[in-house]
């Protein structure tokens, strides 16, 4: 015999699908009390498999006629366990911003909403405690983000939408929309993929602005196995592409090379002849491979 099925939010798939109905067990109120029916059932997934538990509410007293002169009765749908509403992997959190984080998400996801909004002011509160970022309010502190170079000035407008919120929940007991607390929770999975994720799912897979002089070194060890004992070429031949990714200007950081092998802190190259290279215009100081 073939099972009753019905539309339900799958967790899962992320989206409504067909389940079968495992079983179910139906309650309806006395219509002199109070008219409704709730229906509590055991749904699978016809995609997944993934079982849950749906509660729906029949509300009768609220029923209302259709064009069709038909009755609309309005039902009000619960699936446990509720859909996480974080979009984001907390793998990569400090266990601080992780644990926060997560409470916020799960006060949002059960229907807290007062809660949620002093959360989600409470986990830019604690990333601003990781980075070690000063400032007595959390105002300037948003703002010092900027300033460091975390986040964008853009950003911290919205991080400054989400401190509003977050006083409005704690002090005046205000509660946040539903759709004040999603876009919310946008702001802070995007200050939270900014700081932390970003840089840990790219490394290595991307190449990246050198900024330290001392990853400079790295790499031009690194580049100079591939030519042999005494060739004697600019700085520019040596690095060849990967000159592009050097921040700031080749001479600042051929003037700090130079000061190393004159102190022989760096020993693969000495110093050689100074002329022109090719066509270049001026004349380049060339290297000696050790």
């Amino acid at each position: 015999m073939a099972k009753e099925k019905v539309r339900n939010h799958c967790n899962s798939c992320g989206r409504n699908t067909w389940h079968d109905v495992e079983g179910m067990h139906t309650e309806t109120s006395d219509p002199d009390d109070y008219h409704c029916m709730i229906d509590h059932a055991v749904v699978k997934c016809r995609g997944c498999e993934a079982v849950s538990f749906r509660k729906a509410f029949h509300d009768y007293e609220a029923a209302y006629p259709t064009e069709y002169d038909d009755w609309e009765v309005p039902i009000d749908v619960d699936i446990f366990p509720k859909q996480n509403k974080a979009s984001i992997e907390t793998i990569h959190l400090p266990k601080i911003v992780k644990k926060i984080f997560e409470e916020t998400c799960s006060a949002y996801r059960d229907g807290a909403l007062t809660l949620a909004g002093i959360g989600f002011r409470a986990t830019i509160e604690a990333i601003c405690n990781d980075q070690e970022i000063k400032g007595k309010e959390l105002s300037t502190r948003i703002n010092n983000l900027a300033s460091k170079g975390l986040i964008s000035k853009k950003d911290s407008t919205r991080l400054h939408s989400i401190r509003f919120l977050g006083n409005d929940s704690a002090h005046d007991i205000k509660t946040p929309s539903k759709d004040n607390l999603a876009a919310a929770l946008i702001i802070v999975e995007h200050l939270i993929t900014t700081v932390y994720i970003l840089d840990k799912q790219s490394k290595g897979k991307l190449e990246e602005v050198i900024q330290e002089y001392e990853k400079f070194e790295d790499l031009l060890s690194n580049k100079l196995k591939g030519f042999n004992s005494g060739d004697e070429l600019p700085l520019q031949k040596f690095l060849g592409k990967d000159i592009r990714l050097l921040s700031g200007s080749l001479k600042s950081t051929e003037s700090k090379l130079n000061e190393q092998i004159g102190k022989k802190d760096f020993t693969l190259l000495s110093f050689g002849k100074k002329e022109k290279y090719l066509d270049s215009k001026d004349e380049l100081q060339h290297y000696v491979v050790a």
